[in-house]
Order: structure tokens, then sequence, then C-alpha cells
């Protein structure tokens, strides 16, 4: 009887002290976008949201004494975030959404990055993060290409679980979008 009783005891001693590599996931758009707004309240039609990075389900990796030990991952529908968040962001600009191509602008966007890393130092920034976008704007006859690359670094206390990394994403998030329509504004 004590064995299976400091066999349990082990296991959950093992299992508490071991990092928690769960799905990472991403809350909707948070409704802050406070940059300029458009003047002209144009139109947009966002025609597309792409994730074209080879492997959708990986978002970054855990560095351990400058080693790659975990990668993080997450089950997310990225398009679908980033739709529903460029549409939101877009509404609080003062554009118009536009209901097809021949609307005033009309989007696409690829998300080519979306990388954490989070270090194991104890005194400096341990947590760092970059989203990569291209974006395609049509204007006309005119098309404009943009390339996004908004990234981020701060202290975490020392984690135990990925979960803790998901405020981070979250910011990062938000901050791409609202790059995007605040650079959108000036079109």
């Amino acid at each position: 009887m004590k064995s299976i009783f400091y066999m349990i005891a082990v296991v959950v001693f093992l299992g508490g002290c071991s990092y928690k590599n769960e799905a990472i996931n991403l809350s909707s758009y948070n409704a802050q976008y406070l940059g300029e707004t458009s003047k002209e309240k144009k139109s947009v039609f966002i025609e597309s949201v792409k994730d074209v990075r080879a492997d959708k389900k990986s978002i970054g990796y855990i560095l351990k004494n400058g080693e790659k030990t975990t990668k993080l991952f997450s089950n997310e529908d990225f398009e679908k975030k980033y739709k529903d968040g460029l549409t939101s962001a877009l509404h609080m600009a003062g554009f118009k959404a536009g209901s097809d191509a021949n609307s005033d602008l009309v989007m696409s966007v690829n998300i080519k990055k979306i990388e954490l890393i989070h270090e194991d130092k104890s005194f400096d920034k341990n947590l760092k993060g970059q989203i990569e976008l291209e974006v395609i704007i049509k204007k006309g006859n005119e098309t404009i290409t943009q390339n996004f690359k908004p990234s981020a670094s701060k202290w975490i206390s020392p984690s135990y679980s990925s979960k803790d990394l998901e405020p981070f994403l979250n910011e990062l998030f938000s901050d791409s979008i609202n790059d995007v329509v605040s650079r959108l504004t000036k079109h």
C-alpha cells in the first residue's frame, strides 16, 4: 500500500513540475483601435485573408540554455480571426464595409509568420514575438503591396505553461491589425 502511495506522489510531483504545452488560443480582436480615422469614409472590401505559413499550427518555441526544447502550437483559425479583427478595426477607423471588388479599396492579407520565443532568462526580456503580414491593396487600377512586421518583447515571470503566453499573442495580434488599419487611413 505504501508503494502505491509513493508512486502516486511521484507522478503528481513530476506532473506538476513539468512544462504544460497546451494549444495557445487567440481571443477575438480587442476593440481598442485608437489610430487615425478615414476622413473620406471610403469603402473597403476584404477580399481574402490567407495563412500562407508552411506549418499553420506552429507559432514558436521555448529556448532553454540556447536550444529549442518545446514547440509552441495553436489550433486557431488565424485567417478568420484576422478577417474579423480587421473588419472591426476598419469600422472603428471610419471605413464603410465594401461588398465586392468595386469598393474604393480592395484588400488581401497574407499571414507569413507568427512566432513567439520564450527564453529561460531571469532578469532580461524573455518573451519575444513577431507577426509578419503582406497586405495587397487595390485602389482602382493601382495595386500597392505593403509588408508589416510588428514585433514586441517583454519580461514575464517564469512560466510552466504555454497558456501564460496567450496575453502576449493577443497584444501582438491587436497591434498588427492596428498597424494595418492606421496605414490604410493614409490611402
